[in-house]
């Protein structure tokens, strides 16, 4: 008897039959039987170490001088065990369930079948699959032990497992990518990923606003600043760095603030040195300013105005430039030498924007960070003196007590409690603050004013630059917004029903708008001018490392002024409750001095109604809400009672942790 004859005549009612791993091999009629093993093989691999074959192969009785059994389908398998069998973790003795396909209609079936009706499991599914195992209990480790797969690619499917429901209904039905969900997973708010999700499933989802939402407000090592101080010096003041799960990303810099006094650290003997020839110094995160008062920007250089001299100048300074500018990228920005070699770089740039100047002289540099070459540097243009004749008395050149001193605003910085509240819960907290603020702020006039005319200095009368973040007033006439979430009825939400009212009697006017406005009584003007100044209010904080000290401490002020109280306008209501743990509605219980043995019996649910209740019975809101809490100053112990002119404009020198503030 032959041995298919053999093989056909030992084979069990069902089809199934056991073999050893050397009899194993591949039928030449495999439809993938010519393709090369794919980058997937050494994880299946992995998989059949820890759970075996779950999917028994379908072969045929082998012919002539073929092993003993030949797979029709059970290619990968085979491959993934014969790797196994070279790592050493098994053996050539290694038995694996196979159905057998003993006749010819059979052994048809089994080649075309298996590949063209097996529907494939869509990404979506194993994701899921993962979520319900952390459901039932079982840990990262169980289940990539289990499965064959690293903990690290379990971490990544738990995390996708996490995200809203809409966002996986999406990515099967092919309106959202792999990529664009590994986004999603890195959005801490379930709202914003909801809303995200919805536009994909409607159609209008666009890859930015993902972006815009995860980019807002980050920093990573791959800013200007990280560069010059690097990862050993970051690490030693305190400064914490986390890597992105899925690896996609730049490492992400938890402590901003640390690293830009770490930057500035640095960077002290540049600002020396320029201080040391009579030149202004000013820092900012970005280039490009305008000049600062007193100050021109440099003029354009015509290459054909130039003399003969100038543009051997130029042609000399280049060459140095791009001299000192390769042996700094070469030595690197980390090392001990890298600001000597910087400050070579700066020099050179110094001595190209000079050789260009022929009635002006440099007069002031802004410094700000830069990734390539660790400080990128602006050159502004003192204005040419005036001669004044017969003029004894006139100072010598070089008298540096006649520079004009930057004239810098305090910030007192503000000490936050936020632990155990996570990014959301913060930027909850003070978004209802916020819109609280603006419901106050628009019923006195007097504070909007003060408010208003204040920003204006800041801009327009002080020399110094004032950054976005660190206003309380947004002045470019932005109404304050989070999200898609729309207007708070009881709160921001009466104050833009206020402006729609006068809206429909401008168009009922006929009126241009100044003409609208200048027919208003006075009493009128006063109290659209509190609305729409209230509106431009944000202090909202997205993520609890983002504090924003100088917005704090103004908001601080505008409340004083207002007389603020969220409490006579809103009280906690179920939709703010339901985003803290029980641990922190229980400890508003406690600040209400709510004294009911029933409330750590109740659920979650159940809890964040019964504090919305006894909120709504007291006129209650959590002092986390207040924007009054005292912020206190005083001057540098160096400073010897004697303001000295200070080079770096958004790094206050006079100001020290203030109490806590709110939220």
């Amino acid at each position: 008897m032959s041995r298919s004859s053999s093989a056909v005549a030992l084979t069990p009612a069902d089809g199934r039959i056991r073999i050893r791993l050397d009899h194993f091999g591949l039928a030449p009629e495999n439809l993938r039987f010519d393709e090369p093993a794919d980058d997937g093989i050494p994880q299946l691999a992995d998989t059949i170490a820890a759970a075996g074959v779950l999917i028994p192969p379908i072969v045929r009785p082998g012919r002539r001088s073929e092993l003993e059994y030949m797979a029709l389908d059970g290619r990968r398998r085979r491959m993934a065990l014969l790797l196994l069998l070279d790592r050493g973790v098994i053996g050539p003795d290694y038995e694996i369930d196979c159905i057998l396909a003993a006749d010819k209609a059979a052994q048809a079936a089994a080649i075309v079948l298996p590949n063209a009706e097996h529907a494939p499991v869509h990404i979506a599914s194993i994701i899921m699959a993962i979520g319900k195992f952390r459901k039932a209990k079982m840990d990262t480790a169980f289940i990539a032990r289990s499965l064959g797969y690293s903990e690290l690619e379990i971490k990544r499917l738990e995390a996708l497992s996490g995200v809203h429901p809409n966002v996986l209904v999406a990515l099967r039905q092919g309106k959202l990518t792999l990529k664009q969900v590994r986004g999603f997973a890195r959005v801490a708010d379930k709202t914003q990923q909801e809303q995200l999700a919805q536009t994909a499933l409607d159609g209008h989802f666009q890859d930015y606003q993902l972006r815009t939402l995860l980019s807002e407000g980050q920093v990573t090592v791959e800013d200007g600043r990280f560069g010059l101080v690097g990862a050993a010096r970051y690490g030693e003041a305190g400064g914490r760095l986390v890597s992105d799960l899925f690896g996609e990303l730049p490492d992400k810099v938890l402590d901003p603030e640390i690293l830009d006094a770490q930057w500035r650290a640095r960077i002290a003997p540049v600002i020396e040195a320029f201080k040391a020839q009579g030149l202004a110094v000013y820092v900012g995160p970005d280039s490009g300013y305008r000049a600062p008062e007193g100050f021109e920007s440099l003029p354009y250089v015509y290459h054909g105005d130039l003399t003969e001299a100038q543009k051997a100048a130029r042609t000399e300074a280049r060459a140095l430039l791009d001299e000192e500018t390769a042996v700094l990228r070469q030595a690197g920005l980390a090392g001990d030498r890298a600001v000597d070699l910087v400050a070579n770089v700066l020099a050179a740039r110094q001595r190209l924007a000079q050789s260009a100047l022929s009635d002006l002289t440099l007069g002031a540099v802004l410094l700000s960070p830069s990734a390539d070459l660790g400080v990128d540097v602006t050159f502004y243009a003192a204005p040419a003196p005036e001669v004044e004749e017969d003029d004894d008395d006139t100072p010598d050149e070089g008298d540096d007590d006649e520079v004009d001193p930057v004239v810098e605003l305090v910030t007192p910085k503000a000490v936050v409690m936020v632990q155990g509240a996570s990014h959301s819960l913060h930027e909850t907290r003070t978004d209802i603050a916020t819109r609280g603020l603006i419901r106050d702020l628009a019923d006195h006039p007097g504070a909007a004013l003060t408010a208003l005319l204040a920003q204006l200095f800041k801009l327009l009368a002080l020399k110094t630059h004032v950054y976005q973040g660190e206003s309380a007033l947004t002045l470019a006439a932005t109404r304050y917004k989070r999200g898609a979430l729309s207007a708070h009825p009881a709160l921001d939400g009466e104050v833009r029903a206020r402006l729609e009212a006068r809206r429909e009697d401008y168009l009922a006017s006929g009126l241009r708008p100044v003409a609208f406005v200048d027919a208003l009584a006075h009493g009128e003007k006063m109290a659209l001018l509190a609305e729409l100044v209230a509106v431009t209010l944000d202090v909202r904080e997205a993520r609890t490392s983002l504090v924003r000290h100088g917005a704090r401490a103004e908001a601080a002020e505008i409340a004083a002024l207002c007389d603020a109280d969220l409490s006579l306008h809103w009280t906690p209501d179920q939709a703010f409750l339901a985003v803290h743990s029980k641990a922190q509605l229980l400890a508003m219980l406690a600040e209400m001095g709510v004294e009911d043995a029933r409330a750590t019996g109740l659920k979650k649910d159940e809890l964040v109604v019964f504090v919305a209740e006894a909120a709504a019975e007291r006129q209650w809101t959590p002092s986390a809400l207040a924007w009054t809490a005292p912020i206190e100053t005083e001057a540098d112990d160096d400073a010897g009672g004697q303001a000295e002119p200070a080079p770096e404009p958004a790094a206050p020198l006079t100001t020290t942790p203030a109490s806590a503030a709110a939220a």
